[in-house]
């Protein structure tokens, strides 16, 4: 009998020792760096898309989609929802940087809700120089957006630059056609929205 209740005392202690909780840290969002080529022309043209889940641009055949998170024009951006897109995406404006934002808010994010009222307007995140035509992204400002199907991610505007068709860049009085910029994001792909 000893033998009995040393043997189902074994077994109780592994099975007890197998039974461990499930890891649930979400996993890390990776951060990019990439550079973004955009219509530079601020009265009109194409926007630019682009995918968090992608880190890439999406092409204009696919704006009509959740394909896209957010696209830019010049210094215009839209996100994909309500007045400009089929998808769920959102957007808020922190002034704190990058790095300082570790976690995706639930809510109060904001969207374009006509054609002329954008959920991000340009003195929101740059300085303009009308003497040399450029403007700076202001530093310290991270955009937290809720991609179009629901996921997180943050970007930090880095520079933009006035460039040719080519990405070359223009010094005034050339007139630059593209807006090259440099961005920086984290996409949580696993709906965490933690980063």
């Amino acid at each position: 009998m000893n033998k009995r209740n040393v043997i189902f005392a074994v077994l109780m202690i592994v099975v007890f020792a197998s039974c461990k909780k499930d890891k649930t840290d979400p996993t890390p969002s990776k951060v990019d760096t990439k550079d973004f080529l955009v219509n530079g022309n601020p009265a009109g043209g194409n926007y630019n898309f682009f995918s968090f889940e992608n880190a890439a641009e999406v092409t204009q055949v696919d704006s009509a989609s959740t394909k896209w998170d957010f696209a830019i024009r010049f210094e215009t951006f839209i996100v994909n929802s309500n007045a400009s897109g089929p998808g769920n995406a959102g957007v808020q404006i922190f002034n704190q940087p990058f790095d300082a934002i570790t976690t995706a808010p639930s809510t109060s994010y904001r969207y374009d809700t006509t054609v002329s009222q954008k959920a991000i307007k340009g003195a929101d995140w740059y300085t303009y120089n009308p003497t040399t035509r450029s403007f700076s992204p202001i530093a310290g400002k991270t955009f937290v957006f809720r991609t179009a199907t629901g996921k997180y991610a943050k970007l930090e505007m880095i520079s933009a630059d006035p460039a040719d068709d080519l990405g070359n860049p223009v010094v005034p009085p050339t007139r630059p056609t593209k807006i090259k910029y440099k961005i920086r994001v984290a996409y949580q792909g696993d709906g965490s929205q933690a980063f």
